[in-house]
C-alpha cells in the first residue's frame, strides 16, 4: 500500500532512510562499536546493532570523526534493529538528578554518573 508522505501515522516526524555505517558508543571511554543507521527523524533513530547488547543511554557517531555525535535513550529492541530516542545532555543530567532525589541515601553514589 503506498501512503502520502504527509501520512505519518503514530509518528510525529518524517523518517528519512539512511543506511549508512555510524558508530554506537556505549560509555564516553570504551571503543566504538560498528552499526549501521537505518532510518532516522528529527527526534529518533533506528539503527541495526546485531546481536549486541545495547545500553539505556549509548552516544551515536554519525561520522567516523566524531563530528556528529547524538546522545540516545533506547526505546525499543526487535531482533538486530533498535529504536531510539534523541536527547539533550542537559535533559539527561536532570533525569539523573531527579532519580537521585528519589533514591535511599547511597544508592546513586554507586552509579558513577555526573
Amino acid at each position: 500500500m503506498v501512503r502520502h508522505r504527509k501520512d505519518l501515522g503514530a509518528r510525529r516526524h518524517v523518517r528519512v532512510d539512511l543506511y549508512r555505517p555510524g558508530f554506537l558508543i556505549p560509555a564516553p571511554d570504551a571503543p566504538w562499536i560498528e552499526c549501521t543507521i537505518v532510518d532516522v527523524s528529527d527526534d529518533g533513530v533506528s539503527i541495526d546493532v546485531g546481536a549486541l547488547p545495547v545500553p539505556k543511554v549509548f552516544g551515536l557517531s554519525f561520522t567516523t570523526g566524531g563530528e556528529v555525535i547524538r546522545i540516545c535513550i533506547l526505546t525499543w529492541r526487535n531482533g538486530e534493529r533498535v529504536g531510539a530516542r534523541f536527547v539533550r545532555a542537559r535533559d539527561l543530567r536532570r533525569k539523573r538528578q531527579r532519580e537521585a532525589a528519589r533514591e535511599p541515601e547511597g544508592r546513586a553514589a554507586g552509579r558513577g554518573y555526573p
